[in-house]
């Protein structure tokens, strides 16, 4: 790999703690196989001073940009000077950057990144926006990116479920606020009546473990996506795929978003197959 000089463009990705971020792997990669000069570098950095190491970067000539990690995404909405909206209705940014006139912006791409590798999902029978019913179970940092992305795109219904009913409501206030032709509620975690349902909770990986949402009415038709990406396949997508369910992986998000951070950094027109065909390398 080419060594780091005066050059070249840095991007630090920030967590607490920051030992399993896969940017660095997955970008690093890209940058060498296209024989650019950036580099991502993970940084750990407490809460406490997380604002303003934001702050500080973005003040650094030859930093193109953040990629936000856990705990840091909501925080990023008062490190930043502007946030787009679908940063505002999740409550959170994972990237930072310039825009053409120094505006130093937060936004959300998980959200995106799933409806991009929806699209490809479904490409044999998509789905109609403004006839979909969505249940998305967990409303962390993941699940409020794709409620506000779905709500974006004009699904018909968004129902959630969050064992945190406080966080999981005020989500669902911001939703109807700036979508208000979407339909919002919180619902049961059963899966029977809905087109897409969404995982976005660590259940469901392993045999034995109990599911995020009971698979017994599932419509044969539906899409089960689920976005943890510790295990590929993991029980929940099993069962689904054997009940005749179409299902979604979840490191297809994180491959659909990866385009997304490159456009935001000043790469635009990538192609998420630029990424895949890394896998194969």
């Amino acid at each position: 790999m080419k060594a780091i000089t005066g050059t070249t463009r840095i991007f630090p990705v920030i967590g607490w703690p920051v030992e399993q971020v896969k940017a660095p792997t997955l970008f690093n990669a890209y940058f060498e196989h296209h024989g650019i000069d950036a580099r991502v570098i993970p940084f750990k950095i407490e809460p406490e001073r997380y604002c303003e190491a934001v702050r500080m970067f973005m003040k650094t000539e030859n930093v193109g940009g953040i990629f936000v990690s856990i705990p840091h995404k909501p925080m990023t909405l008062e490190a930043v000077e502007q946030s787009t909206l679908r940063a505002r209705v999740a409550g959170a940014c994972n990237a930072v950057y310039r825009d053409a006139d120094g505006v130093i912006w937060g936004d959300l791409i998980d959200g995106e990144g799933f409806i991009r590798a929806l699209a490809r999902t479904a490409a044999d029978r998509p789905l109609v926006w403004n006839q979909t019913r969505a249940l998305v179970v967990g409303t962390g940092g993941v699940g409020c990116a794709i409620v506000a992305s779905l709500a974006a795109q004009g699904v018909a219904e968004i129902s959630v479920f969050d064992t945190n009913r406080a966080g999981a409501e005020a989500l669902l206030a911001r939703a109807a606020a700036a979508f208000p032709a979407t339909r919002v509620g919180f619902a049961q975690p059963d899966a029977s009546g809905f087109d897409l349902l969404v995982n976005c909770t660590p259940l469901g990986m392993h045999v034995g473990d109990p599911m995020p949402f009971a698979l017994e009415g599932v419509r044969r038709d539906a899409i089960v996506a689920d976005c943890g990406m510790k295990i590929e396949m993991s029980q929940l997508l099993v069962q689904a795929q054997a009940l005749g369910c179409r299902i979604q992986k979840g490191k297809e998000m994180l491959i659909e978003q990866a385009p997304l951070y490159l456009e935001l950094f000043g790469w635009p027109g990538v192609s998420a197959d630029d990424f895949r065909a890394l896998e194969a390398l």
